[in-house]
């Protein structure tokens, strides 16, 4: 941030800190104590209530008169400020476990002086000084241990606020929030209309998580409301790597690229883009039904909007340098996003569903870009069977990324034997969450065989028997009779 800007919201949020009530437990005021062990005891009970009270930092001021909340200004000079033989700076961030971000700030405010410590809240467990965890209560400074209520409830709190709700951009005006949010798409897709004032459209966005009020009285975008309505992508920093990456190579491997592109509008607009983009560029087939011609994608529609989709709300936005991608091959498209699976890959589609995103999910799933939680692999391995196709494959790359595959019909000759596999496995599943078993037909249908090659579909069937993936439900009942269940059923 440039220094002029800095130092206006420094002054904007000091003035916000003092016009508060003199109770408030994440801030505390002094005029010039440098006392370091006090310093240190004050930013552990300041951080551990920052959570406590759901904030994501609480601040230590100098030049501040505590009883009256008026701008004395203050002879406190941090850089100068030593314990023994340490600078003060380095020496908190020594004696704080879990270290912190800690960051000192002067601000001129009236012409005094003023001192910002910015303090982090407490994460994953309560920031400790030295060997002590500190609490405010009320103005107090008190050691969390004596307190087991709320280090109970501190307990429960920590890591509590998912990436979704993390700011994406801080310190906006209410000008630059409706500039670089779309929020005209927001109400199209909830098919209401737009209102005529800025401040209802700045509430319902609030509503939504979408915005929040920060201390200094300004404006931050959440990850959520970035991702899910950004004008472009790019204008919130490392959310720019979120945006959809689709390539289109020439052949089966990544040699020779023939287009890219990149979509960096938020998720609510990009996906039908992404998707549309995609069937453009993938194989067409030309079917005759009555008088009239329609065009036939290689892929299932459904699929590749429910892979988009998936990409979309699964992806773990904790991981850095890393982005979701879509490459098209000849015969085959494969869906890239950042995070490990969250459920084991053979039980995708039985075991309760789980998201790293649920505000992306849920509000997605208002819009009708989302099916219903733990429905979407269904639908992807229904239409993939519907169209005689093989089960998508679904592998965790190295515990970081997530690839799906789709790949195009293709003749049975051609067909390895861990396709076929897992083709029936996944078709088994499909038809066990339906309460219902498969038998040597289904194989048939799935895989485009004749009444002449049941023995084919019998070999597949004990070739994934054999892969211990799925059992008969009736071990002796009669060979055409015979019906096979996952082997979880």
């Amino acid at each position: 941030m440039p220094e002029n800007l800095h130092q206006d919201y420094l002054q904007r949020l000091v003035k916000q800190l003092v016009s508060m009530p003199t109770e408030t437990e994440w801030v505390e005021f002094k005029e010039n104590n440098a006392s370091p062990q006090e310093i240190g005891e004050y930013v552990s009970a300041l951080s551990n209530t920052a959570t406590l009270v759901e904030r994501s930092c609480a601040y230590l001021i100098w030049g501040v008169v505590d009883s009256t909340h008026e701008i004395a200004g203050t002879t406190f000079d941090y850089r100068k400020a030593r314990r023994g033989n340490q600078e003060l700076e380095g020496w908190l961030v020594q004696m704080t476990n879990p270290k912190l971000d800690l960051r000192f700030h002067d601000v001129a405010i009236e012409g005094k002086k003023v001192v910002v410590l910015e303090i982090p809240a407490a994460r994953r467990e309560p920031t400790k000084f030295g060997s002590t965890a500190y609490i405010r209560v009320g103005t107090n400074k008190k050691p969390l241990v004596g307190f087991p209520e709320k280090e109970a409830r501190l307990w429960r709190l920590l890591d509590a606020e998912p990436q979704e709700l993390k700011p994406a951009a801080k310190d906006l005006t209410a000008e630059e929030v409706v500039n670089m949010l779309d929020y005209p798409a927001y109400y199209r897709a909830l098919g209401l209309s737009i209102p005529t004032s800025r401040d209802k459209v700045l509430d319902d966005l609030v509503n939504e998580q979408f915005l929040r009020r920060n201390d200094a009285g300004s404006w931050d975008v959440t990850n959520l409301g970035a991702l899910i309505l950004a004008v472009d992508l790019e204008r919130f920093g490392a959310l720019a790597r979120r945006s959809v990456r689709v390539i289109q190579y020439r052949g089966k491997n990544r040699i020779d690229g023939v287009q890219e592109r990149t979509f960096s509008r938020g998720y609510l607009v990009s996906h039908e883009e992404v998707v549309q983009f995609i069937a453009a560029i993938v194989p067409k087939s030309e079917v005759l039904e009555g008088a009239k011609r329609h065009s036939i994608t290689s892929f299932p529609e459904v699929a590749i909007r429910e892979l988009v989709a998936n990409m979309m709300v699964h992806q773990d936005l904790a991981e850095r340098g890393s982005t979701l991608m879509v490459e098209v091959f000849d015969g085959r498209v494969e869906f890239t996003n950042p995070g490990s699976p969250l459920v084991p890959i053979d039980r995708i589609l039985d075991m309760a569903p789980k998201t790293r995103n649920d505000y992306i999910a849920s509000f997605l799933h208002k819009c009708g870009i989302c099916e219903e939680r733990g429905s979407g692999y269904d639908k992807i391995v229904g239409a993939t069977c519907a169209e005689g196709m093989l089960a998508p494959q679904i592998t965790d790359q190295g515990g970081v990324f997530t690839k799906v595959t789709l790949h195009s019909k293709i003749p049975i000759n051609q067909v390895g034997k861990r396709d076929r596999i897992w083709t029936c496995y996944m078709l088994a599943c499909l038809v066990c969450v339906s309460s219902d078993a498969i038998g040597n037909i289904d194989v048939r249908r799935v895989f485009g065989l004749t009444d002449s090659q049941r023995a084919l579909a019998g070999r597949i069937i004990s070739d994934t028997i054999k892969e211990g993936l799925i059992r008969p439900v009736d071990p002796d009942a009669a060979p055409r009779s015979m019906r096979y269940l996952p082997f979880w059923a």
